[in-house]
């Protein structure tokens, strides 16, 4: 590139930050920051101890492919592992 055109291209980039920074003047940036849309945040429910129903683990265990001793369902390892 000739000294001309990167005098121009220069001139134009300072042009464009100036314009830039007087957008950003009109904005009231003394705001607090905030990362919520909603005012609810970190809402987690309470741990509590569920009653399990023995008819539907009895059900369950029944339709599975594969149960072993202790009653647990036994799953296919996925053939991308080794």
């Amino acid at each position: 590139m000739d000294e001309k055109t990167i005098e121009k291209i220069k001139k134009e980039a300072e042009e464009i930050i100036n314009k830039f920074s007087e957008v950003l003047e009109k904005f009231n940036l003394e705001m607090e920051e905030s990362y919520y849309i909603i005012e609810s945040r970190n809402v987690l429910r309470e741990d509590e101890a569920v009653e399990s129903n023995p008819e539907f683990r009895e059900k369950f265990l029944k339709i599975a492919p594969k149960v072993n001793k202790e009653g647990y369902v036994v799953v296919e390892k996925g053939s991308w592992l080794k």
